[in-house]
């Protein structure tokens, strides 16, 4: 009896490394490893601190990779993702409606991978809105650049697929190519996207 015991003992002690594994058919394992991503966002903004102010509307398709494995401790656990947007449509409305588009070359992201069905993550993002008239209206310029950080969560669908709600802050300016540059100061932009890994 006593060995059986003992046997069972070292049977459950053997399993407890087991236990307080992230399981490997989570959801949220493809962002464990280095591999492609494709989203689509739709997004909508005010500024909080500019004059002029304004709000807007765009349309986002970003193209990521995931670049390495999990690494640091516990809650801070996870993996640097890196990426491109292509911003189609960012309608402004300053003084009126104005349309420009852009591209943002830096989408650099981390992506917290301690839960299973969900992932935090943290992003700076930067990149050029080109619009064909001036932006803020104004003797400005029709080029601004675009800058910020990103935080939002993955809350994954299936196995390869996740619904994302994404806040960004971020500052717009046109870095004095044009006679008057007051800018955007502070805006925020509320996000919601599709991802397909």
């Amino acid at each position: 009896m006593t060995k059986a015991c003992f046997l069972a003992l070292l049977c459950c002690l053997s399993a407890v490394p087991l236990v307080a594994q992230v399981p490997t058919d989570s959801p949220v394992d493809v962002l464990r490893h280095p591999g492609w991503g494709k989203s689509i966002f739709v997004g909508a903004g005010t500024s909080i601190d500019s004059s002029p102010g304004g709000s807007n509307f765009l349309i986002e398709v970003r193209i990521s990779r995931v670049l390495t494995e999990e690494h640091g401790p516990g809650l801070l656990r996870g993996t640097f993702e890196a990426g491109l947007d292509v911003v189609p449509i960012d309608e402004y409305w300053i003084q009126g409606a104005q349309y420009s588009g852009g591209i943002d070359p830096v989408v650099l992201k981390w992506n917290f991978t301690n839960c299973c069905k969900m992932a935090p993550y943290f992003a700076l993002v930067g990149g050029v809105l080109f619009s064909p008239r001036n932006l803020p209206p104004g003797d400005t310029s029709q080029v601004n650049f675009v800058s910020g950080p990103e935080m939002g969560v993955q809350l994954f669908r299936g196995d390869r697929r996740s619904l994302d709600i994404g806040l960004k802050v971020y500052h717009l300016s046109n870095a004095s190519i044009g006679n008057h540059n007051p800018g955007l100061n502070a805006n925020l932009q509320f996000m919601v996207g599709y991802t397909f890994r």
